[in-house]
Order: C-alpha cells, then structure tokens, then sequence
C-alpha cells in the first residue's frame, strides 16, 4: 500500500464528498453492506442478535431509509445530512454502551440482561412462545472478528458516517 494507492483513495473519497447524490448513495450502500453482513451472519453463521444489536440494526436501517430518499431528492441534502447523522450518533452512543459494558466498564441495560416480561396466559402457552423465540442476552457475547465484537466494529462504522457526513456538508 504505496503512496500512490493512498493517493487514489484520498481522490476517490474527494470526488464522492464533491457530489450530494454520490455521498448518500455510498452511505446507502454502506448501510445496506451492514444491514445484509447482520443478516449473512444471524441466518448462515447462527449469530442471534441480543436486544442492544437490534437497536443497531434498526439505526443501520434508518440510514439506509434516509440515505435512499436523498439519492432520489437530493435537493433536501442537509435535512438528509441530519437525519443520517443524527441515526448515526444514536448507533455510535449504543455501539459504545454495548462495547463498555461487554468490557466491563459500566452495566448493561437491564432489559438486555434477562429481567424477563410480564407473564399472560397459561403456563403452556409460555413454553411454546419461549421454544419458537430465539433470544440471546447481551452480556452474553456469542461472535469476535478479529478479536472485536460486532458492537465494537459499529464504533468505526458509525464514525466513519458522522465524518463523512460533516466533511460533505462543510464543502456545500
């Protein structure tokens, strides 16, 4: 990786920044690269998400949403712009919650760590609602990739965003 291949990404990235259209749609795809590696991995690796990875998952969709609406009118960028950055900051501070708390350095939130619900119906009723549903809590970590969990990947993804997101709005 010479200077020359630093070069190319450097233009690459300047000349997707330059346009509004070409920004949202590489944070569409970028989105949609998140939203498809959660599915690949939930449904052909076995990884079941806990409740703090569907609150991720549901940001990484919010920003394809948006990002996909501003491809079509990008007229509106900067109200696109928000819109993707603030989902983006929501995933951030949830990405940094998950990973602190699978670290050790604060609590997770008691939902994710099986409190449980209240209980309707009959006692059969909870046993076949509980052997059709897959959960998994959040302290129990079930997937690293390169000694990082998924939630500690979001960080840079959802960083990446914001970054992109304020270098594009600060050349308009």
């Amino acid at each position: 990786m010479g200077p020359s291949f630093v070069a190319r990404l450097l233009a690459l990235v300047e000349w997707v920044l330059a346009a509004p259209r070409r920004w949202l749609a590489a944070v569409l795809l970028f989105a949609l690269g998140l939203i498809v590696a959660a599915f690949v991995l939930e449904h052909g690796f076995g990884v079941i998400p806990c409740k703090m990875c569907w609150w991720q998952r549901y940001v990484h969709w919010a920003i394809a949403a948006i990002a996909a609406v501003g491809v079509v009118a990008p007229r509106w960028y900067k109200v696109w712009a928000l819109g993707i950055g603030g989902a983006a900051l929501a995933g951030l501070y949830v990405a940094i919650w998950q990973s602190g708390a699978q670290v050790g350095w604060w609590a997770f939130p008691p939902s994710c760590t099986g409190w449980g619900q209240a209980l309707a119906g009959d006692a059969g009723d909870l046993l076949a609602a509980m052997a059709r549903t897959k959960v998994v809590p959040c302290d129990k970590e079930q997937f690293r990739l390169l000694g990082l969990t998924l939630a500690m990947w979001n960080i840079p993804a959802m960083v990446m965003v914001v970054a992109g997101i304020l270098a594009s709005v600060s050349k308009k």
